[in-house]
């Protein structure tokens, strides 16, 4: 079977699948006409587009085998040749604008202190970390408000000081220390990434850090 003729774009650059070259996809639905589709929703939505786990499959598969195929192919300045090498920018551009438009939402979702749907494991890592370097920045911020001093402030990521509102199972912290179990009024000073953790779950609430006096 033929690929039947389509055109893409990147960077205002056409590009023509002629009818000649032979399909390397695993399935019969293109990884191109999947990925372009994501790209669409992802740029004209407000939310995360989901990104089916097949699809991460079949992209990679296909990139993959078309790196072979470029490293393979006898003739380096064949039409084939150069058709493989743009089909693999053209992917790359795609996926680029893809991710650089969830990152914007990811970024949006820290500021807000909210969460997003249909993250993949390493977006929704971000954003925890984001949401807790925001939370220690804003603790800086407001200690500078506080004593109207900006000078010599140092933004760092401390321990964060929560109570909790409801018994809380023991739990391993970033060095595998077990920390707990919690009982209801009892308040604790976590690492960052745990204490969002457990914030995370309804369970207790953000102690303000220790003001100075005037």
């Amino acid at each position: 079977m033929n690929i039947p003729i389509r055109r893409a774009r990147l960077e205002g650059i056409p590009i023509f699948a002629l009818g000649t070259l032979q399909p390397m996809a695993t399935s019969e639905e293109m990884v191109y006409e999947r990925l372009l589709r994501v790209h669409a929703e992802e740029l004209g939505s407000q939310t995360l587009a989901k990104m089916p786990e097949d699809l991460l499959e079949q992209l990679a598969t296909y990139a993959r085998d078309l790196r072979r195929a470029i490293r393979m192919s006898a003739e380096k300045g064949s039409l084939h040749h150069r058709i493989r090498e743009k089909e693999l920018e053209v992917l790359r551009g795609l996926l680029t604008e893809i991710l650089e438009k969830r990152l914007e939402k990811i970024v949006s979702a820290a500021l807000r202190g909210g969460t997003l749907e249909k993250a993949l494991p390493f977006e929704a890592q971000l954003l925890q970390d984001l949401r807790v370097s925001l939370e220690a920045y804003r603790d800086l911020i407001s200690q500078a408000v506080e004593d109207l001093d900006l000078r010599g402030k140092v933004y760092r990521r401390g321990n964060v000081l929560l109570v909790f509102t409801e018994d809380y199972p023991s739990v391993t912290d970033e060095e595998g220390r077990s920390r707990g179990p919690f009982k209801r009024g009892s308040i604790a000073s976590l690492p960052p990434v745990l204490a969002q953790l457990v914030l995370d779950s309804g369970k207790a609430r953000r102690l303000p850090s220790p003001q100075r006096t005037a």
